[in-house]
């Protein structure tokens, strides 16, 4: 092989010092460079391999905005009508008796979808009054007097002669003058996240798997949905807590009576008071909860405060009949369980709602 000449080495020598130069003054952007390359192949890698790998639907309670009108979700799809509530277009001339029901996310149908929720089931089956669901409305419960005077509003605007106010346990939250619910940091951190980081929830499995894993924490920590303790979990240490919550209902209560407006509430059960198969499995995820929950404790505190001429049904006699008990129950028969990012004894599946509908359709007449 040629020797090179002089001329050659002494320019392959500068070439190479003013490479090294070049290196030298730019070290800290070729790192970052390098470094931000590193985290995009392995973002890249997380989101292909995630992807295969997560048993769930990272869509499950976020769905696809198809229209202004409708959102599909794994579990179904959502219509919403012109008033902007999770149901169909309204008729305003039906001459029969109105009855609307008003709740959070389990009376809008999540892990039902239209058509399978407790209130279509029961207006197939009544057909002498005209139903109206406005889940969504008293997504935090009877939260605070802008809740009642909300419902109140409701009530007035759409004729209705009853409400039927589907409770979930995790409406139990103290009143804002307490500090409690306002102040909470968890609250307030968690608003941050859902407004400005949360649109990649369902858009990229990286930030889904890791929010999952944070959230699950939470959870065993025991904060809730609302970013507040999950006081429903400790029924009796939290019994200031539960009666602030019956002292609103009951206030809401009174208003609606004012109007001539029928009022019943049906308290919704978690899976895990119905279902020990569901209890062992969630203390395996580190749930922890007082044991009085599982004796039902919650709904029979509820019932117990409110006003006499308000009609309350408790619903965990609608999964716990002569037919079934809480030994035969599996957990994820009636409640969704595990198809979404979260752990979810809370929102009843398509079954599940059709048992709470005809167990109020045979032994609450009068909510309906």
């Amino acid at each position: 092989m040629p020797e090179l000449g002089n001329n050659t080495k002494d320019r392959l020598s500068a070439a190479r010092a003013k490479n090294r130069r070049f290196i030298e003054r730019h070290r800290r952007k070729i790192l970052v460079a390098w470094t931000l390359l590193l985290l995009c192949l392995m973002f890249v890698a997380g989101e292909t391999i995630l992807r295969w790998a997560i048993p769930y639907r990272i869509d499950y309670y976020t769905g696809v905005k198809v229209s202004n009108r409708m959102i599909k979700y794994p579990f179904g799809e959502m219509p919403f009508n012109s008033h902007g509530y999770p149901d169909r277009e309204w008729d305003n001339d039906d001459p029969r008796t109105r009855v609307g029901f008003v709740g959070d996310s389990v009376t809008m149908g999540f892990g039902a979808g239209f058509g399978y929720r407790y209130s279509e089931i029961i207006s197939d089956a009544r057909k002498d009054r005209y139903y109206m669901n406005f889940g969504g409305a008293g997504e935090d419960g009877v939260a605070d007097d802008r809740a009642i005077e909300n419902l109140i509003a409701i009530a007035q605007r759409f004729r209705l002669k009853k409400l039927v106010y589907g409770m979930n346990l995790n409406d139990i939250l103290p009143s804002h003058a307490t500090g409690g619910v306002a102040d909470a940091p968890m609250r307030t951190a968690k608003s941050f996240v859902a407004k400005y980081i949360d649109p990649l929830r369902s858009r990229s499995y990286v930030y889904n798997y890791f929010r999952t894993k944070a959230k699950i924490v939470a959870t065993r920590l025991g904060y809730g949905y609302h970013g507040d303790e999950m006081f429903e979990l400790h029924p009796m240490r939290n019994s200031v807590i539960v009666g602030q919550t019956v002292d609103r209902i009951n206030k809401l209560g009174l208003r609606l009576k004012q109007e001539g407006v029928e009022f019943c509430v049906v308290v919704f059960p978690y899976e895990m008071q119905i279902s020990r198969d569901a209890a062992e499995k969630y203390r395996q995820y580190g749930i922890q909860w007082s044991s009085e929950l599982l004796t039902g404790e919650p709904q029979t505190m509820i019932l117990r405060h409110l006003a006499p001429d308000i009609v309350a049904v408790n619903l965990v006699h609608a999964f716990n009949s002569n037919v079934s008990k809480p030994d035969d129950i599996q957990i994820g028969t009636y409640f969704v369980f595990n198809k979404g990012d979260a752990l979810d004894w809370n929102h009843p599946n398509r079954d599940g709602h059709m048992l709470i509908a005809e167990y109020l359709l045979k032994n609450a007449a009068r909510c309906l």
